[in-house]
């Protein structure tokens, strides 16, 4: 699956797309993420994938089916072009 991190636009959120091969590896990357600020929280526990779009439509910008990628105690971490693959 591809992610891409939450920015303050679609531009510079595309540039920080990676390709994952589920969730061990999206909670290795976020881990990653958010080691310099040395987050404290479950992220296996806490991390939360579900649709953006509760309709399911996709993001014809960018032909995504969008899921939002959240984290308990944090917030919202970016977003995935499906949904998460066990």
């Amino acid at each position: 699956m591809k992610f891409r991190e939450h920015r303050g636009g679609l531009a510079e959120s595309m540039a920080t797309v990676v390709e994952l091969d589920g969730r061990a590896a999206l909670v290795a990357h976020v881990k990653g993420l958010l080691a310099p600020f040395n987050f404290k929280g479950d992220i296996e526990a806490g991390l939360d994938v579900r649709p953006y779009d509760p309709l399911g439509l996709d993001d014809t910008r960018i032909g995504w089916h969008t899921h939002i990628v959240t984290l308990e105690g944090y917030g919202v971490l970016g977003f995935t072009d499906g949904p998460l693959k066990e």
